[in-house]
């Protein structure tokens, strides 16, 4: 069909094949392929939104990459990775690098042909990919509902702007989180001092607008909270979920009240979070886990007592997988989202074997894993 569409030649020709395209017509042709090859894409995406809960699945981190973040997220993308995890707090992350890789990755792949969707919409290139991309206000930020929506948009646009087009509805991001609740002394440099910012279930509300009115993000979430700050909340959207439902859902000026889509936490086979997980679990809520790998121990005193761990070890080697797989795999296991990171071109490969989902750790590893839990 698409050669059909784009060569003068008689269709007996085009059928045995003797004919040879021009330049313009090799270069329609390619174009013609790129976009059957986006609306297969696109629409594969669209069944498994419609058709099962949306979650990250494995994502890939950006925290600490430094000046190879752009080097490191253009490596992950072409290793087949969509998911992406970055913040607003600078020191540890640069949400302009990763806008930057993200726009010149897919402005290459881009074609100029348009996918028309069942709502007439031109889809972006962002869409036919399911590229998911989230990202967290940080506590100093904190300040108003006013100033909640305000950095979600202008995240959205550093991330994801040149996803937009006239004739394509704005792309959110996946998952605006709050990335702790509180400024305390000492988390970031921009945290010293602070004092005047809204208490969780205030800020919670101007999270709810991010999501229900500016539509910049299509899930919000938490990260860095204690089981009873996330109970709370859960709380404070069900005490409003039921007088929004009294009032009647088109007399309210406030976006309807949501439940933390995500919660963001550490976790890792040592210190699994398990209770986090468990109110995650009965709440119908995403846990995406960060710093699976070990990190936490080895900022704290040097070592990796994951990474290094002999009976972890002893798994990789049976099923020749690299440790870090063995970790990542036992966390999917336990439905945890995960976002590793790295800056090794060999390190990301290996993780992106992950990106299949095929299942590698039989019984006795997750027996094995489970066990290593200090709490």
């Amino acid at each position: 069909l698409v050669h059909r569409k784009h060569t003068n030649h008689s269709e007996e020709d085009q059928r045995n094949g003797n004919y040879q395209l021009t330049k313009v017509e090799s270069r329609k042709k390619k174009e013609g392929d790129a976009y059957f090859r986006g609306y297969y894409n696109y629409h594969v995406a669209l069944y498994i939104m419609e058709n099962q809960r949306e979650v990250i699945g494995v994502g890939f981190g950006t925290a600490g990459l430094g000046q190879k973040g752009f080097e490191s997220v253009t490596m992950a993308l072409e290793s087949g990775f969509r998911a992406f995890d970055t913040a607003e707090a600078d020191m540890w992350y640069n949400q302009e690098t990763v806008g930057r890789a993200l726009a010149e990755y897919f402005n290459e792949e881009a074609t100029n042909e348009c996918i028309m969707d069942d709502e007439e919409y031109c889809t972006s290139i962002c869409s036919r990919e399911n590229l998911k991309i989230a990202t967290k206000i940080p506590p100093w930020e904190l300040t108003s509902i006013e100033n909640i929506r305000k950095r979600a948009a202008e995240s959205r646009d550093i991330l994801l702007g040149f996803c937009d087009s006239e004739s394509s509805p704005k792309y959110p991001l996946d998952v605006y989180y709050i990335h702790t609740p509180e400024c305390w002394e000492g988390w970031h440099p921009r945290c010293n001092g602070v004092k005047d910012t809204l208490p969780l279930r205030e800020a919670w509300l101007g999270m709810e607008y991010v999501a229900g009115v500016d539509h910049n993000a299509k899930r919000i979430g938490l990260s860095n909270v204690r089981p009873s700050q996330l109970l709370d909340i859960i709380q404070f959207v069900k005490e409003r979920q039921m007088t929004y439902k009294d009032e009647g859902e088109g007399s309210s000026a406030l976006p309807p009240p949501r439940m933390p889509d995500v919660l963001q936490a550490y976790a890792d086979p040592l210190h699994p979070a398990s209770e986090l997980r468990r109110i995650c679990k009965e709440h119908g809520i995403e846990f995406v886990s960060y710093s699976t790998l070990g990190t936490q121990h080895r900022m704290r005193n040097g070592s990796n007592p994951v990474l290094g761990n002999a009976q972890i070890n002893d798994i990789a080697a049976k099923h020749n997988r690299s440790a870090a797989e063995v970790v990542l795999s036992w966390a999917l296991h336990h439905d945890m989202s995960v976002i590793p990171r790295s800056s090794k071109e060999q390190h990301i490969s290996e993780l992106s074997n992950l990106l299949n989902g095929n299942p590698f750790l039989d019984a006795t590893d997750i027996g094995i894993i489970d066990g290593l839990a200090l709490n």
